[in-house]
């Protein structure tokens, strides 16, 4: 007979639970430290640092199995940044400020032309240039947001910034999508894919977010002004708003920008509560930023880093250029406009998450774009933040 054991047999790797504290707590640690002999770097670098040595590429504390398996949380992280996102966006004021949407979209427009001219002049090929020039137009929402509330920014070119972060999301959204379109055709998937992958990429991600919007204003007129009962209500929708987009192939991130932006400004009897997520953002912003740290690669950039930096001064030069020339149009001085340009900088982290529609469909292609991609995440996920921090200080609409 064998004797029996009470103790536990040891484990190969973390589990999920154990993965997730110690990215929160090593995260919290490493943001501090880094703090403490940098003050004026930004939590968000500290994160995202920190991520990156307790990632793969590095300790590999966090395999690439546990990433994956820490995704739920990320994706929650990211609902709430887009929620909270388009609940400050009124299309209503945005649609009567001319100068504000004319900058947004030219700057968006004249960055994927400039981005990708660049790349196929490295000899990327004209597809992929194609997609990674869309998804350069995309700002960070989830770095704007973080370092406004860190530094408590209130102002002109906060509002701006805010504004053209939606605009350039929005903007790179569609263009993906389209690209996804010439993706199909490139690969013979047939004239379905062509035509109706994009439409039910866009159409029934919108649909989703307006659906959800009505939701949110129907039960909470219903709830009435409980501001917990609404908090409550608002973290369900945006995680079952994340939980129906996985479900039906969407994109969460359309969907969840929708539903910020339609639950403002179709909400006539301001039935709800502006709710106040920070209590939970601080939590997921940590998770966020040290996995987005941790899902970064070094490998690649040692052999695409001339590409990947002359893309980067490229993307800077296009935003400096746009806000500083159109600055007058916004009402802002020269000064400012070219601030307003330099706090553009931070990519996308939800750059990933499209990357990886492409890499579901076509493995291939995917790992070709997602290298470039990533390549380019490591350097703005650790320069965007401070180059927003700096901008929003230097403007003087930094409180804190």
């Amino acid at each position: 007979m064998t004797p029996h054991s009470f103790f536990p047999s040891m484990p190969h790797a973390l589990n999920v639970l154990t993965a997730t504290g110690l990215l929160l707590i090593v995260g919290l640690l490493g943001a501090r430290l880094l703090r403490r002999f940098f003050p004026q770097i930004p939590a968000i670098t500290g994160y995202v640092l920190t991520g990156l040595l307790i990632g793969p590429s590095v300790l590999n504390l966090l395999d690439a199995s546990l990433l994956d398996d820490i995704s739920v949380l990320v994706d929650l992280a990211l609902g709430l940044v887009l929620f909270e996102l388009g609940r400050r966006v009124d299309y209503k004021w945005l649609l009567r400020e001319k100068g504000l949407l004319i900058t947004g979209i030219a700057m968006s427009t004249i960055m994927f032309f400039a981005l990708f001219t660049l790349l196929v002049q490295f000899g990327v090929g004209k597809l992929v240039a194609c997609m990674v020039a869309a998804l350069g137009m995309a700002t960070s929402p989830a770095v704007i947001l973080n370092v406004v509330r860190e530094v408590k920014a209130e102002g002109q070119l906060t509002e701006r910034m805010l504004n053209i972060v939606v605009i350039g999301n929005a903007l790179a959204f569609v263009v993906f999508s389209m690209g996804l379109a010439a993706v199909h055709v490139e690969y013979q998937a047939g004239w379905k894919s062509y035509l109706l992958h994009p439409l039910y990429l866009l159409l029934g991600s919108a649909l989703l977010g307006w659906i959800i919007s009505r939701l949110l204003v129907w039960i909470g007129q219903w709830l009435g002004r409980d501001t917990q009962a609404q908090l409550i209500l608002v973290l369900a929708l945006i995680a079952a708003t994340v939980g129906i987009a996985v479900m039906f192939k969407l994109s969460a991130l359309i969907a969840l920008l929708f539903f910020g932006i339609s639950s403002r400004n179709q909400d006539a009897r301001h039935a709800i509560v502006e709710p106040d997520l920070s209590q939970f953002s601080g939590l997921f912003y940590v998770a966020l930023f040290v996995f987005a740290g941790a899902k970064l690669e070094l490998g690649h950039l040692l052999t695409l880093w001339p590409a990947v930096l002359a893309f980067i001064a490229l993307r800077l030069a296009v935003a400096l250029a746009t806000s500083t020339g159109l600055a007058r149009l916004n009402g802002m001085t020269i000064r400012k406009g070219a601030l307003l340009g330099v706090g553009l900088v931070p990519l996308s982290g939800f750059n990933i998450i499209m990357v990886q529609h492409a890499v579901g469909d076509y493995p291939q292609f995917g790992a070709q774009l997602s290298a470039l991609v990533v390549s380019i995440l490591v350097i703005l996920e650790l320069l965007g933040p401070i180059c927003t921090r700096y901008a929003l200080t230097a403007s003087g609409e930094a409180k804190n």
